[in-house]
């Protein structure tokens, strides 16, 4: 589904009473006139494949065996639980019942925002869904992400946690540098627009010191130029991702530095 613009979103709901779901169905149609976002809703089996968020009631058995198949396939809608009492993982969307329009509408213009800050950064912006690659026993590697966007480190912490890869986060290049001063660190993420001092910075500041000086530095980017290629190579960074990233690229990326990772 393109989003530019104005963007349309599918929100699906299973479990849901027909009260509950005349809810949600009169909150898509009254964001149909809207220059911003707008929302087509369905339930059950009318929901189509392209579904970009869903709406599950937790305590409906049937419900949540329909859940188990959807989940599993690419491209997964972003889970909204619908429950009696808020879930232990507060990072999970979800409706505390009863709900109302108001508070509906809130949740899902926040989720939409996501889906359109998530597809910069990835090409196809999707949690992955595939077994940890390689070293997925033994102690956790640590990656250190310095990105002042929260979608961005998000994004980058759930999908590292699928290569057992725990993370830490900087939102500036002078807080990387204070935690680099304290921790060790297996792999660095390392935006080049940053609050402050840029990454090409940052990164000439890693290379320089003799506990860093090794690290593989992967750093991100919105710029596609020869030139900011050549700058991070000049700085010393290990590879070099241009978002969008292309979900692929990261993978292979990730898998070669954790290679490498295993053998120091």
């Amino acid at each position: 589904m393109e989003q530019t613009g104005k963007s349309k979103w599918i929100v699906g709901a299973l479990g849901l009473t027909d009260m509950e779901f005349n809810v949600l169905k009169s909150v898509a149609i009254l964001t149909s006139s809207r220059t911003q976002d707008s929302y087509l809703a369905y339930a059950g089996g009318n929901i189509p494949g392209d579904c970009n968020i869903m709406i599950l009631n937790t305590e409906a058995p049937e419900a949540m065996i329909q859940w188990s198949v959807m989940a599993v396939k690419p491209n997964p809608p972003v889970l909204v639980s619908y429950t009696k009492e808020p879930p232990a993982d507060f990072d999970q969307h979800y409706l505390q019942r009863p709900f109302g329009p108001a508070k509906l509408l809130v949740l899902l213009d926040k989720i939409a925002k996501q889906l359109r800050d998530s597809a910069q950064v990835w090409e196809k912006p999707t949690l992955s869904h595939r077994a940890p690659a390689v070293m997925t026993t033994g102690e956790a590697l640590r990656a250190l992400v310095v990105d002042d966007s929260p979608t961005v480190t998000r994004q980058l912490e759930l999908e590292l946690r699928n290569f057992n890869i725990q993370s830490e986060i900087a939102d500036t290049g002078e807080a990387a540098i204070k935690l680099l001063e304290r921790h060790k660190y297996d792999i660095i993420f390392l935006d080049v627009i940053l609050p402050g001092t840029d990454g090409y910075q940052i990164c000439k500041q890693i290379r320089k010191s003799t506990y860093t000086r090794h690290t593989p530095v992967i750093m991100l980017t919105s710029k596609s130029s020869p030139f900011d290629r050549v700058r991070g190579s000049l700085a010393g960074c290990s590879a070099y991702l241009t978002k969008p990233v292309d979900y692929g690229m990261f993978r292979e990326t990730v898998e070669k530095y954790m290679s490498v990772m295993a053998q120091t």
